[in-house]
């Protein structure tokens, strides 16, 4: 059982409800305590993470993984075990991510599992840390993927000082929202 009961959502505000009813996972059911502002504005991050044109799949999910694993947070890789094999990682990348047997992995992904290592442990990534992985991809997708990891810390740690119940089913897969220009949601 979590420390906090979740909120009653019909005390909440209509946009919160709505987000709520899109996402009934308990991560998102605790984070609706939040202010409004903040849980939207959390809600927006991670829909800005998740789509594919700010950060690539594999990526992304690379980089979750590092984070779930660093940060003991069952919750987040009961979701993105399943996720990060939507996403296209196989069963060996996803065990050498866990491993941290970096070298087998393909350049991109050793420098991006690195880089989230030294990130969420050291707060900063060293000279080299950061070289390598600027010398794979761009600068854009090294400011996203610092932010995307600052955002799955947070979640990792309203997890843990919540004692979040894992969800019964875990994630296939995940929407890029609901509020994006020119999109219906997903």
């Amino acid at each position: 059982m979590s420390r906090m009961p979740y909120p009653d959502v019909s005390t909440l505000p209509e946009l919160t409800q709505k987000m709520l009813a899109g996402s009934p996972l308990n991560i998102v059911r605790m984070g609706a305590h939040a202010s409004p502002a903040i849980f939207q504005a959390t809600g927006q991050m991670s829909y800005a993470c998740v789509d594919p044109e700010n950060i690539p799949p594999r990526w992304r999910e690379a980089a979750i993984l590092r984070v779930g694993w660093l940060s003991h947070s069952e919750y987040e890789l009961h979701h993105h075990r399943s996720l990060a094999r939507a996403a296209g990682l196989t069963d060996e990348e996803v065990a050498a991510l866990e491993e941290r047997a970096y070298s087998r992995l393909d350049p991109v992904l050793a420098a991006i599992a690195a880089f989230t290592d030294e990130t969420v442990l050291l707060v900063s990534a060293s000279d080299e840390t950061l070289e390598r992985l600027r010398a794979q991809i761009s600068e854009q997708m090294v400011i996203n993927l610092v932010l995307c990891i600052g955002l799955y810390m947070s979640m990792a740690r309203l997890i843990g000082v919540g004692r979040l119940e894992i969800d019964d089913i875990p994630l296939t897969a995940l929407a890029t929202g609901v509020d994006k220009p020119g999109s219906s949601g997903s």
